[in-house]
């Protein structure tokens, strides 16, 4: 064998044993890192306890002469309490028009597969370099085991939201939820199932669900939510988000304004300027149902 080509398989022999050596090393630390929000006020990071764990929620109070209540403010799965961008400015942006605002972290996703080679899989020079097939789809989640994941996530969901009625007792008044992503997806199959306490409002923005058959389902479950609900899509949503935007609103109560409304965005929301268009978007509905229901 030349020279050069035994050197190259032997240093891609070496990468891939380092990396199987980090690899532990650096999911332990993302497992056990979580954010302390040490850039915050201390009076703005209270603790709630989920099993032996503690859990922050950033909580902001009114601020100005109106008082209409609280929002919960929960980011797509995996997202911490304060993720950079919509929810951050919505978080602070609140508080002025009367609403204190209680975030917090979500449920982690679904692991995504790692393609770390296995010690035994490292090949010999000479030997094939890869055992995956081309035509061969990597490993999925089974039913069971995606099952017992939704109801991990159902469950943490329950629990934290559960906990905040003590932190919002300081905040009398209606309740709004705001929600993002996958986990909007979750609250409105919660909320089907009576398995979550109603807030007064909720707000979904871009929601959706992993799998093809939940996802094909949430149109319909929103549909029969008995609350008023602003349903806010914007052009840069997931592909699954899109798929079930128009169904979302066919499958709405006609007639009855107050339950649902849907607004479809101009902008992505990377842009700061889509961010004051859902802050308006919030106020406004929400001051059609103050007004509605006071």
């Amino acid at each position: 064998m030349p020279m050069t080509l035994r050197s190259t398989l032997l240093s891609l022999s070496l990468l891939a044993l380092m990396s199987l050596a980090l690899f532990p090393a650096m999911a332990s630390a993302q497992r056990s890192t979580t954010p302390d929000y040490d850039y915050l006020p201390p009076a703005e990071v209270e603790k709630i306890t989920l099993g032996d764990a503690e859990q922050a929620v950033l909580v902001r109070p009114w601020q100005g002469r109106n008082q209409y209540g609280a929002a919960v403010l929960l980011g797509d799965l995996g997202e911490d309490a304060d993720p950079e961008g919509l929810l951050a400015f919505l978080r602070r942006e609140l508080t002025p028009k009367g609403w204190a605002t209680l975030s917090i972290g979500a449920p982690q996703g679904a692991a995504q597969p790692n393609h770390i080679t296995d010690a035994g899989e490292i090949p010999k020079p000479g030997e094939q370099q890869l055992s995956q097939k081309s035509n061969q789809s990597l490993p999925k989640y089974s039913q069971e085991d995606w099952a017992a994941l939704r109801e991990q996530q159902k469950t943490v969901m329950s629990q934290t939201l559960g906990q905040l009625d003590s932190l919002g007792k300081s905040y009398p008044g209606k309740r709004i939820l705001i929600v993002t992503g996958q986990s909007a997806g979750l609250v409105i199959e919660m909320l089907t199932a009576a398995t979550l306490p109603s807030p007064d409002l909720l707000v979904v923005i871009n929601p959706y669900l992993e799998q093809d058959e939940e996802n094909r389902d949430l149109p319909g479950k929103l549909a029969k939510l008995a609350l008023p609900v602003l349903d806010i899509q914007s052009p840069d949503g997931l592909p699954a988000s899109l798929a079930t935007q128009k169904a979302r609103k066919a499958l709405s109560p006609l007639g009855e304004p107050l339950r649902y409304e849907q607004q479809q965005l101009a902008l992505n929301l990377d842009q700061p300027s889509a961010w004051q268009d859902v802050l308006t978007l919030v106020q406004g509905f929400a001051q059609r149902i103050l007004r509605a229901y006071p």
